[in-house]
């Protein structure tokens, strides 16, 4: 139950010889001892679903490729296990959230969401207003230069992340306020549920991420077309409206505001879908780099982030400073050039059963519980939400996505039984 606030907490690691750790990861591996333990003496049956299987193959898939091209074995094998960490929080979602507490986890999960935005809402304001708090990039050099990105980001490890974030809940918060007069009906439910939507909508705006911002209307536009067919309801905007006005005043003062923040916002807005700026500009430099790379090892792959290394020309990367800017955000093309077509297809499978597998479990829900119904549609939502920021910046790696798929999950084995 304290996964959800764990997993935001990503940009807030503890150094041990160097090595930085992530408290939701230290967390997962220690659950894995009782899960294990459970299934060994059969007091509990280890579930395992088509996610399950498709992240096991991708964790081959890695390994294969980082043991044989990757010119950083030792540290792409370590990148395995990193990221085995954080996949195995779908698993013991899956596992240890049983039916009558998903509406329990879910509460923790907006309470997270609501910490977690008004830490870098007021983090950004503070930092502004020329108080050096930290979780915020508002230096002129950022704004002006982009050195940096730009933006709050709490403590989640940057603006990207932290505006994708934001964008999922923010869907997740609006699906269940427009059908709050159907499937909810305590009063507090419905104000947690606004407070979130309006936390979310100001961090999604002060985290100047372009793409989370493209991803919360797609995710909008998704729930506006598949409402009435999903849940047979007609949308109710009157307790919407309130949420999304934060976002708009928010929009409103940075668009008017002088100095250095406002003029990068309006560039932001200007140049929303514009793939020749320089910061879009950049990130399609990196992805020619990458392909370039790839075609050495197109079936397989380079090995697990093996980007840097090979961009720097050694296994020595890590002394190079700046090194950590170099990575493939696009979780596509990473895909592609670390584990090759293989890796694509399976990553690929992947997301798509995740989707397939939610909205299915929409349609069966749709008859027995309203409210589970919506949970699971709202979820589903908020996951397509966060595949069109992370082709500029992948968080697929992160704690929070896999928490939010393994809630998915854990809707779609209560609605098979």
């Amino acid at each position: 139950m304290a996964l959800p606030f764990l997993v935001v907490l990503n940009g807030v690691p503890i150094r041990v010889g160097g090595v930085a750790l992530h408290l939701d990861q230290l967390a997962a591996c220690l659950l894995l001892v009782p899960l294990g333990a459970s299934a060994l003496v059969g007091a509990r049956r280890l579930r395992a679903d088509s996610t399950v299987w498709w992240l096991g193959a991708l964790l081959v898939a890695n390994i294969v490729a980082s043991v044989f091209n990757s010119p950083a074995r030792s540290y792409s094998l370590l990148q395995c296990v990193n990221l085995a960490s954080v996949w195995v929080i779908y698993l013991l979602v899956l596992n240890f959230v049983e039916r009558d507490d998903l509406e329990r986890f879910f509460h923790r999960c907006l309470w997270a969401a609501l910490a977690a935005s008004v830490i870098g809402i007021t983090a950004y304001l503070l930092n502004v207003a020329g108080v050096p708090v930290g979780g915020a990039e508002v230096s002129e050099s950022a704004a002006e230069r982009l050195t940096n990105a730009y933006g709050a980001y709490g403590t989640m490890v940057e603006p990207n992340i932290f505006g994708s974030f934001s964008a999922a809940y923010l869907v997740i918060s609006v699906v269940l306020l427009a059908a709050a007069v159907r499937v909810i009906s305590a009063p507090r439910d419905v104000r947690l549920l606004r407070w979130v939507a309006a936390a979310t909508a100001a961090g999604l705006v002060f985290s100047f991420t372009r793409a989370a911002w493209l991803g919360a209307l797609v995710g909008l536009g998704l729930f506006v077309a598949l409402s009435r067919r999903m849940l047979g309801i007609k949308i109710r905007l009157r307790g919407v409206f309130v949420s999304l006005g934060v976002a708009v005043a928010a929009a409103a003062v940075l668009w008017v505001l002088p100095g250095s923040a406002g003029d990068l916002f309006r560039f932001k807005v200007d140049n929303l879908v514009n793939i020749a700026s320089p910061t879009a500009f950049l990130r399609l430099v990196s992805y020619g780099i990458a392909l370039q790379q790839t075609a050495d090892h197109p079936v397989v792959g380079y090995g697990t982030f093996s980007f840097a290394a090979l961009t720097l020309q050694g296994a020595d990367f890590q002394r190079f400073d700046n090194w950590h800017n170099l990575w493939i955000g696009n979780y596509l093309l990473l895909a592609l050039h670390d584990t090759g077509v293989i890796g694509l297809v399976l990553w690929t499978a992947l997301i798509a059963g995740i989707l397939v597998r939610g909205f299915r479990a929409v349609r069966r829900l749709r008859a027995v519980d309203s409210g589970l119904t919506a949970r699971t549609l709202a979820l589903a939502v908020g996951i397509a939400t966060l595949l069109v920021p992370f082709l500029a910046t992948t968080g697929f790696t992160l704690g929070y996505t896999w928490l939010l798929i393994g809630l998915l999950g854990a809707h779609c084995r209560a609605a098979s039984v």
